[in-house]
Order: C-alpha cells, then structure tokens, then sequence
C-alpha cells in the first residue's frame, strides 16, 4: 500500500469537480448566449438590467432609506458576445486560482506525508522541529514554503533526484517548475490584483522563455488604458490537465526515490 497515494487520489477528485464545474458553466452560458442573440436580434435590446442601491446606517430615524449609487449593470444585445467572453474568462481564471490551492495543499500534505514516515526528513529539509504525528509536520512544514510554494519545489528537488531529472526532461520538453511559478504569478494577479496586470509581472514575463508559457495558455485584453489578464475555459482546462501530470511526476518520484510500492493502478485512456 503507497502512503502517498491518497493525497494525489484527493486533489485528483477536487480538482476534476473545479474543472467540470467550469466545463458546465461555459456550455449552458455559450449556448443561452447564442440563444438570446438568436431569439433577441435587436439592436442594444436590453436582456438583463440592474442597479446598485444601498442604505444608509447612520440614518436612525428610519423612513425613506434608500439610495442610488448611479451605477448599474447592462446586459444587451450589443455587448452580448462580449460579456459572455468576458464572464467566462473570469470564471475560468477563479477555477484556475481554486485548483493552483488544490494543488498547495497536495504539495504540503504529501511532503508531511513523506516526513511522518521518514523522521530523519526533518533534519534534511531544516524543519524546525521533529513530529511524529502528520498534522504537527504539516504545520511545521510551513516554515519551508516559501513564495509560489518555491521551498517545496526546492525541496522535492533535494530529497528526489528522480523529480530533478524529470521536471525538466519530460514528455512535454518543459521545465515544469518554472511553469508552475508562472501559474503562481497568475493566481497572485487574479486574488490580489483582480486581473490587472502590474509592471512588475510585465518584467516577470519579460524573459523569453516566461513569455512562451505565457503565450501558450494566457492572453492579455486592453480597455481603458487597464491590461487584463484573459482565459478561455478550454485553456484553463489545459492548465488543470497540467497540474495533473505535474502532481503525479511528484508522487512518482518520491515513491520512486523512496522504496514506496509502485501502486500505480490509474487506468490508461486509450484515445
């Protein structure tokens, strides 16, 4: 029995259900937005409206206690097409930043997995203290993290040489570490930034081989004067297939350098 394998059969079920989740959603909201331009063909017929009201709370006295705020939303037959790619490249970029979390908790679970079975671990990867017991480790393990998860990146490559061969040397011809470190990137502009990218992620991706992993699932919208970040769900689809290959190379590679059972069982998909 692999004492490794339940982390990767848990971020496997978590992140299928974000990944179908966002499947769904962009089917039912691509074919209602064709039906509405089908069944609406007016110009700048308004589909969906609203206003944004809100009440004032100093205002003890009660009675009239509603305000307008002057803002307000417009869905029409004009910007339909727009919205609708609009809408689904936000959700798919909040799938995206809800797996890249999955996909932290496999790294940290997994490494405190691996240090509860092999104590001497702890002095290898300079955890502050020894623990027996897995949730003690997880917290310790912590300490090492670093930004973007780098510290555990750093330290799957000092304790698995198997994992340092291969993260580069890959079906794909990809470093996948630094890949993953653009996805860090990528999930910082979305939670913190709301999509807008900042100077300094322009310099990130500056260098030339940034700007190819970006260019091959991201793209970038302008409107006024403001640079966005932009996914379509078929591409954040792709990044979670990544995520995948990624966690399952990690899983190999400490079973592998570690004398785990091989207990690879995941079925081939024949294609």
């Amino acid at each position: 029995m692999n004492y490794l394998k339940k982390h990767i059969e848990s971020l496997f079920i978590e992140c299928t259900s974000l990944d179908a989740n966002l499947l769904v959603l962009d089917s039912f909201v691509s074919s209602r937005g064709q039906q509405l331009q089908e069944n609406f063909s007016f110009p700048n017929y308004e589909l969906i409206g609203m206003i944004t009201t809100y009440r004032d709370l100093s205002q003890l006295e009660g009675g009239d206690n509603l305000y307008d705020t002057k803002v307000g939303y417009s869905l029409t037959t004009d910007n339909l097409p727009t919205e609708v790619t609009r809408l689904l490249s936000y959700i798919a970029c909040l799938t995206t930043t809800q797996v890249f979390e999955v996909f932290e908790s496999f790294l940290k679970n997994i490494l405190s997995e691996l240090v509860t079975q092999n104590p001497n671990l702890s002095q290898i990867l300079k955890l502050p203290n020894t623990y027996n017991t897995f949730q003690d480790v997880r917290k310790e393990i912590s300490y090492i993290q670093g930004a973007g998860n780098k510290g555990f990146i750093k330290a799957l490559r000092k304790i698995s040489p198997f994992f340092k061969q291969h993260e580069s040397k890959n079906i794909w011809n990809k470093n996948m570490s630094h890949w993953f470190d653009l996805i860090a990137w990528i999930r910082n502009l979305v939670v913190h930034s709301r999509l807008v990218i900042n100077p300094q992620f322009e310099e990130y991706i500056n260098e030339a081989h940034r700007k190819a992993l970006f260019d091959q699932h991201f793209t970038i919208s302008k409107s006024d004067l403001t640079k966005k970040i932009e996914l379509t769900p078929y591409q954040a689809h792709a990044i979670t297939q990544y995520l995948f290959e990624y966690a399952h190379l990690i899983y190999k590679s400490l079973s592998t350098d570690f004398g785990i059972e091989l207990d690879f069982d995941f079925k081939k998909v024949t294609i």
